[in-house]
């Protein structure tokens, strides 16, 4: 049997800066496959 992988991945943005705010990113890699998406929260 194959072995499979996940990872999750949670990021903030720094290029996307506006007043000191930057949003949070997440990334879902399934067996070397990506998906990435915004959390539609942000920190300061």
């Amino acid at each position: 049997m194959a072995r499979s992988t996940f990872k999750v991945l949670f990021y903030v943005n720094g290029s996307k800066e506006k007043d000191g705010i930057v949003p949070i990113m997440g990334r879902v890699t399934i067996n070397g496959t990506v998906a990435q998406f915004s959390c539609k929260q942000s920190v300061l």
